[in-house]
C-alpha cells in the first residue's frame, strides 16, 4: 500500500506540474508526499490508520485527506484520471534530462510539440529549438549531447528505481505467503540495473501463473505482467542465492571451490564449504575479490547503524523546498547526531545562491537552534561553493572563515579537457578551507557523462590535504564512482555519504547510496559519517 500510494502521488504532481498555472495546488500535494513518506510503516495497514496518523500535520486540511482517503480505497482519484488524458506518458519521461524542469518541459509541449525524449531529438537536430526563449546555444548543446546518453541508456533503471519496484512486488509476494529474494544486479547494487531479477520457490511457479505472472522462454522462469522484474523458480534456495546472484565469473569461482554435494546449504555455509569468509554481494563485482578473502583483507561491511549524521543539504535560503528547521527536523526523526548544513553560493544565482549578507542570517539562525538543542544535536554550518572557471573558491577568505565547512563543487562549464579539469580542481583543493570535494565530475547517470579528469592526481592532492570526498547519494549521480572509492580507500582518504537533499524526503537517499558506496570496499573508519561528533567544525 505505501509503495503504491506514494507512487500515486509522485505520478500525480509530475503530471500536474505540466499543466497546474497555480503552483500553491503542486505544492499542497508535495506537502501531503513529504508527510507521508515520515510515516512508519506500521501505520500503513489501513486508510483509517494513514489519516489517523496525518492528524495535526501542518496544513494538511480536510480537502487533501479525503482526496487521499479516495486513493487510498480506490487506487486513483479523478483529477489523476484526468491528468492521465491530457498529458501523454511519454513527456514525463523528458524530466530524466538535466535542464529540463516543468516550465521548459512545458515550452517544448506547448511551442514546438514535443512530447518525447525522441521527439525532442528530431527537433533538436530539425533546428525548431532556436527560436525559444531562454533557449542559447549552450544549452541546446549539452540537451544534445544529454539526449544521446540517455537513448543509450534509457533502458537502464538506476539503483534507488530498481529498489523502489522490487519492494513493490516483494511486498505482494509476501502478502500471498511467497518466499522471495532479490538477485543479479540489483541484489550487487549497481549504480544502473538492466534488469530486475529474484527468486522464489519452484512450487510457487503455478500459483503466480494463475495470478497473471507470464511464462518466460526458460522454464521455471516468469517476468510479472506490469513491471520489469523477472522471477526464477528454484529448489536449492542457498545455490541458486549464490549462483544467480553472480556475476557468472564470480560464481565459476567459487563453485570450483564447492564439494560435489551441496544439497541444503545455507549461501552462508556454502561460501565455508569453499573455505572463504562470507563475501557481501555488492564486493562480488572486483575480479581480486576472492584472493583479497583468502588473504584476510576484506573490510567491516558499512552498516546502517554507522550513519550519525550527513552535510551537504539545501534549504528554501537557496533553492531547497523545506525550511531549515524542517530539514533539521527530519534529520533529528532519522536518529541522527549532527547535520551539515551547505546551501549554494552566490556564484550560483540560478539556484537562489546566497550573498554574504543571506548567508550570515543562515548561520545567525543555525547558532539560535544549535542553542536550544543543547549538545543534543549539532547543525553545522557551511555552504556549497562553486569553483570557478579559474579554479578559485566562490566568496573570500572573510566569509570562509566564519563556516565550519565547505564543499566545493564545480557547476558551470562543465564542458573542459582533461588537463583544464585536473588544474581547476587543483587549484581549488589547495584552499586550506575547503574540506569536502562534491560531485567528483558531475556525472548524471543515463545522461550526462562528467568532466574527464586525472583521477590519480585529484586523489593524491586530496590524500596530502586530508580533504575527504563526497559520495553524493542523489540516485541520478552515485559518485565518486565506486571502482574509485577503493583506491581512495587504499590511500587513506575519507569519504562523506551525502544526500544532497533539497527536500525532506531527499534525506532518505543515504538508503540506497549507503549500498553502492559499499561497493567500494570503503572501511567504516573512513566513512566520516560514522563519527559521533561532527567531522568538523
Amino acid at each position: 500500500m505505501q509503495d503504491t500510494t506514494l507512487a500515486l502521488l509522485e505520478e500525480l504532481i509530475a503530471r500536474l506540474e505540466l499543466v497546474e498555472s497555480q503552483p500553491f495546488r503542486v505544492k499542497a500535494y508535495q506537502r501531503l508526499l513529504e508527510h507521508l513518506t515520515r510515516l512508519p510503516r506500521s501505520v500503513w495497514h489501513s486508510p483509517e490508520a494513514i489519516l489517523q496518523a496525518l492528524e495535526g500535520k501542518e496544513k494538511i486540511g480536510e480537502g487533501l485527506k479525503q482526496t487521499l482517503h479516495q486513493l487510498l480505497a480506490t487506487g486513483s482519484i479523478p483529477l489523476l484520471e484526468e491528468l492521465r488524458k491530457k498529458v501523454p506518458d511519454s513527456l514525463l519521461e523528458l524530466r530524466r534530462l538535466p535542464g529540463l524542469g516543468p516550465r521548459r518541459i512545458q515550452q517544448l509541449w506547448r511551442e514546438v510539440g514535443v512530447v518525447s525524449v525522441d521527439g525532442l531529438h528530431q527537433a533538436l537536430q530539425r533546428g525548431k529549438l532556436h527560436k525559444l526563449s531562454g533557449w542559447g546555444p549552450v544549452l541546446l548543446q549539452r540537451l544534445e549531447e544529454a539526449i544521446r546518453i540517455y537513448q543509450k541508456q534509457r533502458h537502464l533503471l538506476l539503483y534507488a528505481e530498481a529498489v523502489q519496484l522490487w519492494q513493490q512486488v516483494l511486498g505482494s509476494l509476501r502478502e500471498q505467503g511467497i518466499r522471495a529474494e532479490a538477485v543479479g544486479e540489483l541484489r550487487r547494487a549497481l549504480p544502473l540495473i538492466e534488469r530486475i531479477e529474484g527468486i522464489i520457490p519452484i512450487e510457487s511457479i503455478s500459483f503466480l501463473l494463475a495470478e497473471g505472472w507470464l511464462p518466460e522462454a526458460e522454464r521455471d522462469q516468469l517476468r510479472h505482467p506490469e513491471l520489469p522484474v523477472h522471477l526464477y523458480g528454484v529448489e536449492e534456495w542457498g545455490e541458486a542465492l549464490l549462483r544467480l546472484t553472480g556475476p557468472p565469473a564470480f560464481w565459476e569461482k567459487v563453485r570450483k571451490r564447492l564439494p560435489e554435494n551441496i544439497r541444503g546449504l545455507t549461501e552462508e555455509v556454502l561460501f565455508q564449504a569453499a573455505g572463504l569468509p562470507y563475501i557481501l554481494p555488492a564486493w562480488r563485482d572486483w575480479e581480486d575479490i576472492i584472493e583479497l578473502a583468502e588473504a584476510g583483507r576484506l573490510p567491516k561491511p558499512l552498516l546502517p547503524q554507522h550513519v550519525q549524521g550527513t552535510l551537504h543539504v539545501h534549504t528554501t535560503y537557496s533553492d531547497g523546498a523545506d525550511s531549515l528547521e524542517e530539514m533539521v527536523e527530519a534529520a533529528r526523526g532519522q536518529g541522527w547526531k549532527w547535520l551539515g548544513i551547505a546551501d549554494h553560493s552566490q556564484r550560483a544565482y540560478y539556484a537562489g545562491g546566497l550573498s554574504p549578507e543571506r548567508l550570515a542570517d543562515q548561520t545567525n539562525a543555525i547558532d539560535r537552534l544549535n542553542h536550544t538543542y543543547a549538545g543534543a544535536f549539532h547543525i553545522l554550518k557551511g555552504i556549497e561553493a562553486d569553483i570557478l572557471p579559474t579554479g578559485e573558491i566562490d566568496y573570500t577568505e572573510e566569509v570562509w572563515r566564519k563556516l565550519d565547512f565547505i564543499v566545493a563543487s564545480i557547476h558551470e562549464k562543465l564542458h573542459m579537457e582533461r588537463s583544464e579539469a585536473t588544474q581547476r580542481l587543483s587549484r581549488a583543493l589547495s584552499n586550506p578551507y575547503v574540506k569536502v570535494l562534491g560531485h567528483w565530475t558531475g556525472r548524471l547517470l543515463r545522461s550526462r557523462p562528467g568532466y574527464p579528469i586525472d583521477e590519480e592526481v585529484i586523489l593524491a592532492i586530496c590524500a596530502q590535504q586530508r580533504i575527504a570526498i563526497e559520495f553524493n547519494a542523489n540516485p541520478y549521480r552515485m559518485e565518486i564512482d565506486w571502482r574509485w572509492v577503493r583506491r581512495a580507500a587504499e590511500l587513506n582518504i575519507p569519504i562523506i555519504l551525502t544526500t544532497d537533499a533539497h527536500a525532506v524526503e531527499e534525506l532518505a537517499y543515504w538508503r540506497t547510496g549507503l549500498s553502492v558506496l559499499q561497493k567500494g570496499l570503503l572501511p567504516p573508519t573512513l566513512l566520516l559519517n560514522a563519527y559521533s561528533e561532527p567531522p568538523f567544525g
